[in-house]
């Protein structure tokens, strides 16, 4: 066990994008040498898991702690029967490290962002979006996970198809004296490319970014949207992608992880 650890769920579809952002870290943070890599799991084949070890050979594929709770779930914002939004809880059930990290698959490392894992709060992270969420030692005992639960399964969050992030909102809001909020140069979203901000935008702050997230129907390693609403894991607005340098990085570094991992 390492100082630290770092929580990139993943399933059979984002399986590219966990390596792909496993790759960029590697790339960029200083404390890298530091930090175990643990991708939680509902469904995750063979394949996939060999596919992300290329970015990683010592990553650790784990399924839930607890998943009993999913049966109280209706639908999440992946539809009727997928739970992996819930999976950010297992940064909570990592016992023994000093910080636990969190970052949804679809991101990519940018910059170095070393200094909120080294920060002394025991929260950080870019309240209300849980992209990325860095806890520390007194929220890695498993009481937080265990209570985390019981709020989704006890109150009207369990009705949420974003029923994770609502509870982050719940446990880890502005006004609790653990909590660091970060600015969007940790959780970049306003790239535009049919979403949030434009492309102008991430250029002007392209050498301060940390991580973009690729928040929505805007994934570069995805195809074009079918329609299908729960989907996401496409492109929606395929022509705002194609000149867009939020998204030309991720191919750069795919192309870097395909020459030197595949």
């Amino acid at each position: 066990m390492k100082k630290y650890v770092i929580c990139i769920p993943a399933s059979d579809d984002f399986a590219l994008a966990a390596a792909v952002l496993i790759h960029s870290i590697k790339k960029n943070l200083r404390v890298v040498d530091d930090c175990d890599f643990v991708v939680p799991y509902n469904n995750l084949n063979e394949d996939s898991m060999n596919l992300i070890r290329k970015a990683h050979s010592e990553t650790m594929f784990k399924p839930p702690k607890n998943s009993d709770f999913y049966k109280h779930i209706p639908r999440t914002i992946y539809g009727v029967g997928n739970f992996d939004v819930y999976l950010s809880f297992e940064t909570f059930s990592q016992i023994g490290y000093e910080k636990s990290v969190y970052l949804d698959a679809d991101m990519l490392c940018t910059g170095d962002f070393s200094d909120i894992i080294e920060d002394d709060k025991q929260i950080i992270w870019k309240f209300p979006n849980l992209g990325i969420l860095v806890a520390g030692a007194k929220y890695l005992t498993g009481h937080a996970y265990d209570e985390m639960i019981k709020a989704v399964i006890t109150t009207g969050i369990k009705d949420r198809p974003d029923g994770d992030q609502v509870t982050c909102q719940h446990f880890f809001s502005p006004s609790n004296p653990d909590v660091k909020v970060i600015t969007n140069l940790y959780n970049f979203q306003e790239f535009g490319g049919g979403g949030k901000g434009n492309p102008e935008h991430y250029d002007d702050n392209a050498p301060n970014v940390k991580v973009i997230h690729y928040s929505g129907r805007r994934k570069p390693w995805g195809t074009v949207w079918d329609g299908d609403e729960n989907n996401k894991n496409c492109i929606r607005y395929a022509t705002l992608m194609n000149e867009n340098n939020a998204v030309k990085i991720w191919y750069k570094y795919y192309d870097d992880f395909r020459e030197k991992c595949l």
